[in-house]
């Protein structure tokens, strides 16, 4: 095993091998769902979920509370309730939790559903006082009993689709899922006959995710997708109402950054923020004093930090790079040992997303972001800054949006300096990314779909071989919840003049993603499988001329693949799993294993000064390599 070394500051040093942990950029969670709870005695206490942990603060006194998950879980909630008993229930990962704030413990922690990956995807209340839920992929309904603490399998709401995002309980105990993302549709559990079935879905097919909500005047409503009309729900049956009249849902906000509930009396909660660590309170009503007297309370817990997302080499030497839930921008100093975060506002709609792969153009460093294909753009001459000061403009600013790489993967630098071209997933119940080639002189992208690079597949790495040639690797997979539509990935090459893909190969039959891809000076392309299968790949030959399984170290990590001439001028092909560094040498394809580190790598990769930077979770690391 290589020595690690506990970091701290200062510059770069140590011995060939040697890993050294610098430090956690970012000391920050993402909240992750709120709601308020009140006690049939009149207390109150809002309970803020987080990766691994629950936060209760008493707004009276601003005391707040940290309670890890029961068994030490860590993982990410996706919604929450409050119950009318005062009760919070949310789910992480297989586990389904209730916590009552007012006694500071957990009454129950159950995993009532272990084939499936999450728990807790929404949740309703009917006035019996059972909570439903539902899970991620089988998308079943599961009914939880608060007399006993059994949890009941109601059966699936889709036999197709994965994600059941909102759930609505009416007065005679009907219950309805918003479904998607694939086909929106409404499905509906009759409790009389204990049975589920569809009561509508979008006609044309359009990808998307139906909406139910119970109302504050406590009937339900769905519809099938934004800006569609409104439906009230009651008895298995769908009436049309005018928006006007639809009763406002008892969870505001949007995405995984729900409330349910608000406070009682003179106050309501603004906003819920982990990351910045406030709650701020504003006077409730309509009147002049609502939204201006604020007050806030801060949220204090103790973390490990936030796991990082790829980093990049900038053109002024500075490694940069995000965190992931929440977004927090950072940049390290090699030379100087200087960590320094810039907080989850320097990257516009950054919220809970992450930037994923960067390119460096003359002195600007573009980078895509989830969730949305952000394109961010960073002039490394001038300081960063979220444009809060007056006169001083956003650095990075964002530069445009494009759905096509919604779920970036992908970057590359074209050799001419002025073009980044950006690849990765399309949306959520989409098939097929596209690319995004991006003028950084201009601010401007065009896109190519999918259909225009590879059908029904999104590309995962991109490489230039020279100013003419752009070659790109693939996967068939669909994060965002749709079908899968192609059977194998493939290695394609763009034509940069024609802007067309004029050659395509399967060098890996059977592969469903291949993840990275780097190309050398001879003409070589060197790829990593999902599976973890490092092949070198000849264009003009058309064949696969060197093939090694590393699946012993683990798993590709994203960004984890580049090519360098060492200081002895010969090219090698570095490269990151999650269990070990590895370089291949481009001329004759030895492999030597450079480091296993004891802690996983998570994602990769910058190489400067003799050595090589990496995330491991949430701390960033260096190897050193001379």
């Amino acid at each position: 095993m290589p020595k690690i070394d506990g970091g701290g500051r200062g510059t770069m040093g140590g011995r060939t091998g040697d890993i050294r942990m610098i430090g956690v950029p970012v000391m920050a969670e993402e909240t992750r769902s709120a709601a308020v709870c009140a006690s049939p005695a009149g207390e109150v206490r809002v309970v803020v979920a987080a990766r691994g942990f629950l936060l209760s603060v008493n707004p009276a006194t601003g005391r707040c509370e940290q309670h890890p998950f029961p068994g030490g879980l860590v993982d990410y909630p996706f919604a929450s309730l409050s119950t009318g008993e005062g009760m919070f229930h949310t789910g992480a990962g297989r586990q389904w939790m209730v916590f009552d704030p007012f006694a500071g413990s957990y009454r129950h922690a159950i995993v009532p559903a272990p084939d499936e990956e999450i728990v807790g995807m929404s949740f309703a209340e009917d006035g019996q006082g059972f909570v439903y839920a539902t899970t991620y992929p089988g998308c079943r309904l599961l009914r939880f009993d608060p007399r006993g603490g059994r949890v009941e399998a109601l059966g699936r709401l889709d036999e197709r689709q994965k994600y059941a995002m909102s759930l609505a309980v009416d007065r005679h105990g009907w219950v309805y899922a918003g479904i998607g993302t694939e086909r929106p549709s409404i499905a509906a559990w009759d409790p009389k006959r204990r049975s589920i079935g569809t009561l509508a879905e979008q006609p044309d097919g359009a990808a998307g995710s139906a909406q139910v909500h119970t109302g504050a005047d406590g009937e339900a409503y769905g519809r099938l997708r934004e800006g569609a009309p409104w439906f009230r729900l009651r008895n298995g049956e769908m009436i049309p109402v005018d928006e006007a009249d639809v009763s406002p849902s008892l969870y505001t906000g949007s995405g995984y950054n729900k409330l349910h509930r608000q406070l009682p009396g003179d106050e309501r909660i603004a906003e819920v923020n982990l990351s910045d660590r406030e709650l701020t309170l504003e006077a409730a009503g309509t009147g002049t004093a609502a939204g201006k007297n604020r007050r806030t309370i801060a949220l204090r817990y103790e973390t490990e930090g936030t796991m990082l997302s790829p980093l990049a080499l900038g053109p002024d030497g500075l490694i940069y790079g995000t965190s992931n839930h929440p977004l927090h921008f950072y940049t390290y100093d090699p030379r100087t040992g200087d960590l320094r975060n810039y907080g989850g506002r320097a990257v516009e709609y950054g919220g809970g997303g992450n930037i994923c792969a960067y390119a460096a153009v003359g002195p600007y460093l573009a980078g895509a972001a989830y969730a949305g294909g952000h394109i961010h753009v960073l002039d490394t001459r001038r300081p960063v800054t979220a444009g809060a000061e007056e006169g001083s403009p956003r650095n990075p600013v964002r530069a445009g949006s494009y759905p096509d790489i919604h779920r970036p993967r992908a970057a590359a630098a074209h050799p001419g300096g002025e073009y980044a071209v950006f690849g990765g997933f399309p949306g959520y119940g989409c098939v097929g990314g596209g690319l995004c080639l991006f003028h950084v002189p201009s601010m401007s992208g065009t896109v190519m779909t999918h259909q225009e690079v590879v059908p029904y597949q999104s590309t995962m790495g991109l490489a230039f071989m020279d100013e003419h040639r752009l070659f790109g690797c693939t996967s068939i997979e669909t994060p965002g919840g749709a079908e899968p539509l192609a059977d194998q990935a493939e290695l394609y090459l763009l034509d940069w003049r024609s802007r067309k893909v004029v050659r395509r190969w399967t060098p890996v039959p059977g592969a469903r993603e291949i993840s990275l891809l780097a190309a050398d000076r001879r003409g070589l392309l060197h790829a990593v499988t999902g599976d973890a299968v490092y092949f070198a790949f000849d264009p003009e030959a058309e064949r696969v001329v060197r093939r090694l399984d590393l699946s012993r170290w683990g798993k590709p990590v994203r960004q984890g693949l580049l090519t360098m001439a060492d200081g002895d001028g010969e090219e090698r092909v570095y490269g990151l799993l999650s269990g070990a560094v590895f370089r291949i040498s481009a001329a004759d394809g030895r492999l030597d294993i450079l480091a296993e580190p004891e802690l996983p790598i998570t994602a990769g990769m910058a190489i400067t000064g003799g050595n090589l930077f990496f995330a491991s979770g949430s701390r960033l690391a260096s190897l050193c390599l001379t």
